[in-house]
Parts: C-alpha cells; structure tokens; sequence
C-alpha cells in the first residue's frame, strides 16, 4: 500500500496528535513490510528535519518515505490519503481517510460566548470534511456517538480505533522512584501530592479540581497539586502564589512524566470532554493511581480502575481525594486495577484495526473506479 500523510503539523506537534501519528508509523512498518509513505508538507525545508524525526521513531520509516509540497496532494497517486489533524485540508482524488479524535473545537465547551464565530467555522469545516471523507477514523465509542450525532454521519463509515499507552519508558521502573521527576526549577514534594497533566482549556475543567483542592486546604489538608503542561490559563495565572498548593511545572519529559505518575498519591484528570483521556492510560500503565471525571470517553477508557466523579461536583471529587488520603490500600488496589486495565489497550492493536480501514478505504476507491 501507497499511503499518503497530510503531515504539514508534524514537526510543531509532538505531543497529542503528534504521538498518535509516531506510534501508528512504528507500527505500520512493521504490520506491513511493504508500505510507503509520502508526506505533505508545506515547505521543502521541513524534509530534512522530518526525515531525522521519522529515523529517531524508526530506522525503517525514512526508506519508505517521500516529501511532497501539500499543494501537490490532490493530484497524488496513493492508495489511500490520510488526514490525522481532525479535518480534510486539501482534498483529494484519491479515498481520503481522516481521524476525527474529538469534535472539541465546534463546541460551547467554556464560557467564552465571543468565540461564537470561530465555532460556527469549525462546525462547516468538520461538516464538510465528514461529506468529503470515504471513511473516519475515531478513538473512542463516545466520539464515534458524537460524530453520528452531531455530523449526520452513517455509523458504518465511522470506525473505532481505540489509544494505547504502551510506549512509554518501562525498562526500569525502579529509576522513576530515585530520578528527580520535577524540572529544575521545581521543588519535588517530600510528601503527598497530586498530579494534573494536559492543557487549560475549559473543557479540560481544572475550576472544579481548584475548587475541590481549596475544600481541602479549608480543611486543614495542604496537598500540594503538581500541574504539567502548557502555559497557565488566565483562571490559574490568578491563582497562582494565592494558592499555597498549586505548582505548575509546565512541560516534562516522558521519563520525569512516569515518575511523577508512580509517585504521586493520583493523577486526577477532570476534564469534562474528552475523545479519549490518554494521561489516565499513561498513569495506569506505569503504576499510577487515577480520579477522573465520569464525563464523556473517560469511563469507557478507565473502566473500574479509578475514582469517579461528576465533572461539576467539586465536594464529590474533594471526597475522592481524600479517600485517596485516608484509606489505608486503596491506592494499591487502583494501582493493580489500572495495570490490568491498561493491558487491555496496544499500540499494536491501533494500527491493526487503523490498516483495516485503510484497506476498505482503498477498495472502495478501486470499485468506485470500475
């Protein structure tokens, strides 16, 4: 197979997106010795420097790799064209797979009402990428739900392709526990904390994990809460040296990540919407216990390995902490739960079910032809 990647956002998007895109490829050379790829960029001088990330993925990547301008897209050869960035950009003649993760972007997910227009463009831009699409690739039953739902879309062109956290470093777990997790200009707590990874958009919901922090701190109880991720929202900017618990560290490597997962007492994940919630995976993968919001893919990504809580409910989730706090095992036991859960979910088994649908995709192409 001929497989042609709209990669314009490669290079500038490791994380998110990004790291979905990294382990397909891994796996895709090696479920399918014979495949091809070629990437669209939008300026030549980006080959160079994606060839060199492809070859630090996979030293197979780069041989079966060609870089193309994104103009040239809709005149491509390939078997299939995929759009992993949520949307068609440039249309082809080819059948055009796209992976819709979420469909964030065209909701009222905060309280900014004066993004009304921006919203309004989002929704003609998924809506005609969902009439564009031969098939769409999601990560979770809630979000094919929602792509039905609310795009009109008939289910059986949604197919979908569950995330995995089996990519993280797990040679030897015992140095998460000595390895200093925070970066330099972070003090380590010597105690309890919590943990918080991700972004600071509404939907990801960290008033209700603010509130319920200072219901502890009323208490007497100064958890410290260790945030990681990008730059603070202006709810956290004003929090921020007001809040004796709050630490934000900005972005970690994924060895400080693990260790900070094993070693917090939770990650505490309550975003209110979500296309999949990979920390909780990643958490539960390497040894963390988990609190998370019962909002959107979340229960189906977590199962009964975590603490759950109404996304609006800051007294329900200062409960949960504090169980965490005071019950003596119950860490343990979300420890063993979330490890058997995470098995549960591989990178291996993405990519398989991802080629399926590149496979119908590129037959129908072929019977649309004859």
């Amino acid at each position: 197979m001929h497989l042609a990647i709209e990669a314009t956002k490669l290079l500038g998007e490791r994380r998110g997106i990004g790291r979905y895109v990294r382990n397909l490829l891994r796996q895709f050379v090696q479920q399918r010795p014979g495949m091809r790829f070629t990437m669209y960029v939008s300026r030549l001088d980006d080959a160079a420097p994606l060839i060199e990330l492809l070859a630090s993925w996979h030293e197979m990547i780069p041989a079966r790799t060609s870089i193309a301008l994104i103009d040239t897209l809709p005149e491509t050869d390939a078997d299939v064209v995929w759009y992993p960035w949520n949307l068609i950009t440039k249309a082809a003649r080819r059948p055009m797979v796209v992976s819709t993760l979420d469909l964030a972007p065209m909701l009222q997910l905060d309280d900014q009402w004066w993004r009304v227009l921006k919203r309004l463009k989002y929704r003609r831009r998924y809506q005609r990428t969902a009439a564009t699409a031969t098939a769409m690739l999601t990560i979770s039953e809630f979000s094919k739900r929602e792509i039905v739902e609310r795009l009109q879309v008939d289910p059986s062109r949604v197919s979908v392709t569950l995330l995995a956290a089996d990519d993280l470093p797990l040679d030897d777990l015992s140095l998460a526990e000595t390895r200093p997790p925070l970066p330099a200009h972070a003090a380590t707590p010597s105690g309890p904390f919590f943990l918080t990874v991700g972004g600071q958009e509404g939907r990801k919901n960290l008033r209700t994990l603010y509130e319920a922090m200072a219901l502890l701190h009323a208490h007497g109880m100064t958890v410290p809460l260790v945030q990681c991720g990008p730059g603070m929202s202006p709810a956290t900017r004003a929090l921020y040296g007001a809040a004796p618990w709050l630490t934000h560290v900005g972005y970690v490597t994924d060895e400080q990540l693990v260790a900070l997962y094993r070693r917090a007492t939770a990650l505490v994940f309550p975003s209110r919407y979500e296309g999949f919630g990979l920390p909780v995976l990643e958490a539960m993968r390497v040894g963390g216990a988990v609190i998370c919001a019962d909002a959107s893919s979340l229960p189906e990504v977590a199962g009964d390995a975590a603490l759950r809580f109404a996304w609006n409910d800051a007294a329900a989730l200062a409960a949960q902490l504090m169980r965490l706090l005071h019950e003596p095992g119950l860490r343990d036991t979300l420890v063993a739960r979330g490890q058997a859960q995470a098995a549960r979910f591989s990178w291996a088994k993405t990519a398989a079910d991802t080629l399926a649908c590149f496979d119908r995709a590129a037959a129908h192409g072929v019977s649309r032809a004859v």
